[in-house]
C-alpha cells in the first residue's frame, strides 16, 4: 500500500490526514501507486508538499492505532479529491484571512 508522507520513504516524518465529518483525522492508504500519485498531484495544486511512500499492508492498522487516527483504504480506480475543509484551510493560509 501507499501513503502520503512529509518526506520520501519516511512514515516517521508524518502522514497526511484529512478530517472526517466528526473531525477525526483520516489517513488514506492507496492500494495502487498511480492513485496515490494522482491524489498527491491534487494536493500539490493547493500547496501541499508530500511524497508517496510505500508501506507494509500489516502496518496500516498499527500505525493508525498508534496515532489515534482513522484510516481508509482506497481501492484501485477510486477517485478521491481533497475535502472542502482542506481546500478552505489552504485558501485561508494563502490569503491570511483571520
Amino acid at each position: 500500500m501507499y501513503i502520503l508522507t512529509r518526506e520520501k520513504d519516511s512514515i516517521e516524518s508524518g502522514a497526511f490526514a484529512s478530517p472526517n465529518d466528526g473531525g477525526t483525522p483520516v489517513v488514506q492508504f492507496f492500494v495502487n501507486k498511480d492513485d496515490a500519485i494522482t491524489y498527491n498531484t491534487l494536493l500539490e495544486a493547493i500547496g501541499e508538499q508530500l511524497e508517496v511512500t510505500e508501506t507494509d499492508n500489516d502496518a496500516v492498522d498499527k500505525l493508525c492505532s498508534l496515532m489515534g487516527y482513522a484510516y481508509t483504504v482506497i481501492e484501485p480506480g477510486e477517485i478521491v479529491i481533497p475535502r472542502d475543509e482542506t481546500l478552505y484551510y489552504d485558501y485561508v493560509q494563502r490569503t491570511d484571512i483571520p
